[in-house]
């Protein structure tokens, strides 16, 4: 574990594993590095892994503008910051790396592999978000809002009861073994109004970092590199919307040529948590 300065701000970054491939994670909307420690223990071995918290989540420090109020994501931004993390822990542009990434990570691995094909080797995308016809969002008092309710909830106390408690609920929605990688390492991160405030900093730049890697994907070309998409399909023999959900997934791997779908019909939306060899299998399928 260490802290690494990214223009400013102190990313906590762990490092596990001494030789072989750099696979990099990027996990998704209000994860921690600790959703992926389930899959560390079989790669640890011949690979070497970064995992990184964005601002404000995990360890990682906010991070906040002059006036003090966070900054809002970008695309472009987070992309970015995927190159200056593996900067930081000595890999350099002249090494490729295989990126695995959950959820809302999808949007930034895409793009980091748009903006720098030059440093990627493969991706393997985790039940990754899919929006193919999403559009801006008219301006409203949305963030404001939910700012307000962290600030309400800190002087009250009750987010170190309401954080974990959603984090539980989560677990028990979105995957099939109810797992959580690390109950009383969660129960100390999601109790903070800190990682509150930066969640909700991330469900208001969702929209709008989905229209930018729109926009990005008719003005630059998808390198040809070797994808994995991992798709939790549990339920959707029978369930409408998971039968959507998993079309929608077949879709989205068609926008990579040669893309290999692997559904998962025992996992949920968690794979990490559900299917943990799943997601070692689908890096070393990469060939790394």
């Amino acid at each position: 574990m260490r802290f690494v300065d990214d223009h400013g701000t102190l990313l906590h970054v762990v490092r596990d594993g001494a030789q072989g491939p750099v696979v990099l994670f990027v996990q998704g909307l209000a994860g921690a590095w600790f959703e992926w420690d389930p899959v560390v223990p079989m790669l640890a071995g011949d690979h070497r892994l970064v995992r990184f918290d964005r601002p404000g989540l995990g360890w990682s420090q906010p991070e906040v503008r002059e006036d003090g109020r966070l900054l809002p994501q970008t695309l472009a931004g987070e992309a970015e910051r995927l190159g200056r993390v593996l900067d930081a822990v000595g890999v350099g542009p002249e090494e490729k790396v295989v990126v695995v990434a959950h959820s809302y990570g999808a949007f930034h691995a895409e793009a980091f592999a748009r903006l720098h094909p030059e440093r990627i080797a493969g991706i393997v995308f985790v039940d990754g978000s899919a929006e193919p016809d999403i559009t801006p969002a008219p301006g409203g008092p949305g963030r404001a809002f939910g700012q307000a309710f962290v600030r309400g909830t800190r002087l009250l106390g009750l987010n170190q009861v309401l954080g974990p408690a959603v984090r539980r609920l989560v677990y028990q929605a979105a995957s099939t073994t109810h797992r959580d990688p690390d109950r009383e390492l969660g129960r100390a991160v999601y109790r903070s109004s800190r990682v509150a405030a930066a969640v909700v900093n991330e469900l208001w730049s969702y929209r709008p970092t989905a229209v930018e890697l729109l926009e990005l994907r008719c003005e630059r070309p998808f390198p040809e590199v070797l994808v994995q998409v991992l798709v939790g399909a549990a339920g959707a023999s029978e369930d409408g919307h998971a039968r959507k959900w998993v079309e929608r997934q077949r879709d989205f791997a068609g926008l990579f040529p040669g893309a290999e779908v692997v559904e998962l019909p025992d996992a949920k939306h968690l794979i990490a948590a559900d299917r943990p060899d799943a997601v070692a299998t689908a890096v070393r399928s990469l060939g790394f």
